[in-house]
């Protein structure tokens, strides 16, 4: 994947660190080249708001990167109150999983809900920032996640979610998104697109300046 460190005002991302995954851990095994395409393919990706609204926001994310805690926090939410309820703007989430081993399950697992229901992807997104644990410790695994699951998604079918969850049944769409971000040079968390372009200020003042053309 190529390698490009973004410099972001108020927020330090989170630059890309190959690993290996363990074991235990969803194998991405990403091999694939994604080529010269610049297509964000966005038709089965999470997303906030009007998809025909004039304003396309694009954001690549990794559950247990801790600026993409601060991002949802400190930008999102704001861009949802002045942006994307008013019908102007639509936000789409993009896994890059790349942090750590779990960081792939916890992506797997976003995914695997939304394929169930996209209003339980939007809870479990939520969960996942506001129990962000330390980035370096493998926090986000599976009875961590099964159990955050059956405790406040409880609406969810927990017996489909966790055997859809353990054979990987949509794991192909997680190496998807990181070959849509290896087309894009992206090589860090949170990396902002708006309206095809990357966005280097990604505080709420920068995006919001994109946006206005300013």
């Amino acid at each position: 994947m190529a390698i490009l460190l973004l410099a972001v005002v108020a927020l330090t991302a989170c630059s890309v660190k190959k690993e290996e995954p363990k074991a235990v851990s969803p194998d991405l095994g990403v091999t694939e080249k994604a080529g010269n395409s610049k297509d964000f393919n966005l038709d089965n990706q999470p997303y906030l708001g009007n998809p025909d609204a004039p304003i396309q926001i694009i954001e690549f994310a990794d559950y247990k990167c801790p600026a993409c805690k601060r991002w949802k926090d400190e930008v999102l939410n704001p861009l949802k109150k002045n942006y994307i309820d008013s019908g102007q703007a639509v936000y789409y989430y993009v896994d890059l999983p790349f942090l750590a081993p779990d960081s792939t399950l916890a992506a797997l697992a976003g995914e695997t809900l939304y394929q169930q229901d996209p209003a339980y992807f939007w809870t479990y997104f939520d969960l996942m920032m506001e129990h962000q644990g330390k980035k370096d410790e493998e926090w986000a695994n599976r009875d961590f996640i099964i159990e955050l699951v059956a405790d406040e998604i409880p609406e969810a079918d927990l017996e489909q979610f966790t055997q859809e969850l353990d054979e990987e049944k949509y794991l192909p769409q997680i190496k998807k998104d990181v070959l849509i971000a290896d087309a894009h040079e992206v090589g860090g968390t949170p990396t902002v697109f708006v309206n095809g372009q990357m966005v280097e200020d990604v505080s709420y003042e920068g995006i919001k300046a994109t946006i206005e053309g300013k």
